[in-house]
């Protein structure tokens, strides 16, 4: 697809090595511990959605309902 700006990149499909299937859940991608990270297959997290997600500047601890941080 041509735009004014150029092409827009269809189709990424992100590292093999970044996805991992969850039981009951599906597959999914990036770190699930991190607060940002939007628990999708096809979308790693909104700040940094190309990753990588090892040493993103933006990564934060998620925490649970019950107030424990999730390892």
């Amino acid at each position: 697809m041509a735009t004014p700006n150029g092409q827009i990149q269809q189709n990424i499909r992100p590292d093999p090595s970044d996805r991992y299937y969850l039981e009951g859940v599906g597959y999914l991608i990036g770190d699930v511990s991190c607060r940002f990270n939007a628990r999708s297959g096809y979308l790693r997290c909104a700040v940094n959605p190309n990753g990588p997600c090892e040493g993103c500047r933006y990564y934060e601890q998620r925490e649970t309902t019950c107030g424990k941080n999730v390892t």
